[in-house]
């Protein structure tokens, strides 16, 4: 059984903010109709802390990094084939 105080807590190590503040940063930072396209600018944003330039110590090995950057890449696809109706027959295709 989880508390209020212990999901807060994972909320706050997960996102670095409560699920509310998150919320509520969506809601005030967003186009209305464009969360998704929010969320991708997010993981852009993702995406540049773990380039080279901002990774010059090394805290994130060069592999563990390319390896984040792909999978935030997959993400943002999947995220413009639901959001572009031209886009979405690429979610049916198989090779």
């Amino acid at each position: 059984m989880t508390t209020k105080t212990t999901d807060l807590q994972w909320e706050i190590q997960a996102y670095g903010m409560t699920k509310a503040e998150l919320n509520r940063m969506v809601k005030t930072q967003a186009f209305p109709g464009q969360e998704l396209m929010f969320a991708a600018g997010m993981l852009s944003d993702a995406q540049q802390v773990l380039d080279p330039e901002f990774n010059s110590d090394g805290w994130v090995s060069p592999d563990v990094a390319n390896q984040a950057r792909q999978y935030i890449n997959c993400a943002k696809a999947i995220m413009f084939d639901v959001m572009d109706p031209s886009r979405r027959g690429a979610m049916k295709e198989t090779v």
